[in-house]
């Protein structure tokens, strides 16, 4: 592992293929995962990440970072809601659902689960907009 890669979460509660690991891109806020991430959700469908996928984990405001910061126990469950919503390979409430089951099955308190969950239905609109139409865009 180089220097720069980081193993973020390691465990086997998802079914998970391996470790979440990436390397901090030089703005210090994103990285990039250096090998696939796949988890495997309760219904038994298997999401995989693929390595060079770039994320920003939790996309939360600063000045809420003392009670949930960018990255924590929720990060794996981050990485794969960042995934859907780039893909728009199911519906933003499929892809917010998966969020809180694999925040759930991580062991994520269930007030903090709360909180980001209802903070992604809240004001995720506007990533799943951009990223549909910077896919348009593409098209």
């Amino acid at each position: 592992m180089s220097a720069g890669t980081k193993t973020l979460f390691s465990g086997t509660a998802l079914g998970l293929s391996g470790p979440l690991r990436v390397e901090i891109l030089p703005n210090g806020m994103t990285a990039r995962l250096t090998q696939p991430f796949r988890v495997r959700t309760g219904a038994g469908r298997i999401i995989e990440v693929p390595a060079g996928f770039e994320t920003d984990f939790a996309s939360v405001p600063r000045l809420f970072w003392r009670v949930v910061p960018p990255w924590g126990r929720y990060s794996p469950a981050a990485v794969v809601h960042d995934y859907l919503y780039h893909t728009g390979k199911v519906s933003r409430l499929a892809a917010d659902r998966v969020f809180l089951e694999l925040m759930a099955a991580l062991g994520v308190p269930l007030w903090k689960r709360q909180i980001m969950y209802w903070a992604v239905r809240l004001g995720g609109w506007l990533a799943w907009n951009a990223s549909r139409k910077r896919e348009a865009e593409h098209a």
